[in-house]
């Protein structure tokens, strides 16, 4: 994998855990994007002070820039813009295409049918995931199912109250921690459980109780990662594990 790992305090006590640093992007190092790596590989877009772009529109495609136009504000606007330039540009250092050619689609979602399941890269088996939170966007490559998610540590009243959403022994986890490291610990959770299932293509079809995906899971065929994220955010990653010979 071509992350690196740090190390952070668990969400039950000061033990140390893996945790995954992204690359931080910047669009003029593209050939670093292209160096082969066998495992998931992570960015993290300062959206705020270095993606820009010319004419962010003239790399989007016509849904992404009819999903720009109906943000209200001009800042989620521009945010989500820079975004998907920024996953476009390393779609096409990974593809050998121009960003503005990388053609983007939906896959059905597995629990109703409809389109809005995993998003694909037509003509490409090359598996992806953004997340884009205040300020900031992740993006995962992969080469098999992948999901990303950043949360923003909501107010301790209101972590309090979603917790019940929680699978029961996450709710149990968040009735452990100390009130100063609930709202920390909600969103290092939720931010697992939003990738996990972004991964899946389901969204939340199964309810956010459906799993229990907080530290030291064992998911079935999935690997679960906590991210290294600017303050005040939480970052997962969740990636499905190759198939072996004979499955």
């Amino acid at each position: 994998m071509s992350t690196t790992l740090l190390s952070h305090e668990t969400t039950t006590g000061p033990a140390p855990t893996a945790l995954l640093a992204p690359r931080l992007y910047r669009p003029d190092h593209l050939a670093e994007l292209v160096r082969p790596s066998e495992g998931p590989r992570l960015w993290l877009v300062n959206l705020a002070a270095g993606a820009a772009e010319p004419d962010p529109t003239a790399l989007l495609d016509a849904g992404e820039r009819a999903r720009a136009t109906a943000f209200r504000s001009p800042l989620d606007r521009a945010h989500f813009m820079a975004s998907h330039c920024a996953l476009r540009r390393i779609l096409g250092a990974h593809l050998g295409r121009a960003p503005e050619d990388v053609r983007l689609s939906q896959a059905d979602c597995p629990v109703c049918d409809a389109g809005h399941g995993r998003p694909a890269v037509e003509g490409s088996s090359l598996q992806f995931s953004l997340s884009r939170r205040a300020g900031y966007c992740l993006i995962a490559l992969a080469r098999t199912p992948v999901g990303v998610d950043l949360e923003a540590h909501p107010a301790l009243e209101v972590a309090d109250e979603l917790a019940g959403s929680l699978h029961p022994r996450e709710q149990v986890l968040l009735e452990q921690a100390p009130p100063e490291r609930r709202a920390a610990v909600f969103a290092r959770v939720w931010a697992r459980k939003e990738a996990y299932l972004k991964g899946l293509g389901t969204g939340l079809a199964m309810g956010a109780a459906h799993v229990y995906v907080a530290e030291g899971a064992q998911v079935p065929d999935w690997s679960l990662y906590d991210v290294a994220a600017p303050s005040g955010l939480a970052a997962a990653l969740a990636v499905k594990e190759p198939a072996t010979a004979g499955t």
